[in-house]
């Protein structure tokens, strides 16, 4: 029977069966091969997202027929009737006030109205239904931002 190989009978390979994979002679090749591969990925994703779904973006970015806030009124859940009234100036002019107008109601608490999408003093002393979403209020007992004004009789 022969006897067991040594370590000193087994000879040394020439060549190494793996190498780094950062090599110190060359790490610019690297670099290169990662920034290609990056480059021609994300180039295949954008491509393969914008044409995926076509339809389903925000609605008329693409055709320039985005609907306004003032248009759209199934984003407005919340609203009131009443008079819009611009809000009077406080007296102290260091107190805290929500809203730009009032919305009075008959027989119940006036709604604080701000906008950024309406001009409410169009709507001064005029009898309307206000369409917004309510906000969180610090100081009234209702606060809405309003997207949509209709006049009523």
């Amino acid at each position: 029977m022969d006897p067991l190989p040594t370590k000193e009978s087994i000879p040394e390979p020439e060549e190494k069966l793996t190498k780094p994979i950062i090599g110190t002679e060359n790490p610019m090749r690297l670099i290169l091969g990662v920034t290609v591969a990056a480059l021609v990925l994300g180039t295949l994703t954008g491509y393969i997202l914008s044409t995926k779904n076509k339809g389903a973006g925000a609605p008329g970015l693409l055709t320039g027929q985005a609907k306004t806030a003032q248009q759209d009124a199934r984003t407005f859940k919340d609203f009131a009737e009443g008079t819009i009234k611009a809000r009077p100036k406080p007296s102290d002019l260091n107190k805290y006030v929500e809203g730009t107008h009032l919305l009075v109601r008959e027989g119940a608490v006036p709604v604080a109205l701000t906008s950024s999408v309406v001009d409410l003093s169009k709507y001064e002393g005029k009898k309307v239904k206000v369409l917004g979403e309510t906000q969180k209020a610090i100081t009234e007992g209702w606060l809405m931002d309003v997207g949509k004004v209709e006049e009523t009789k």
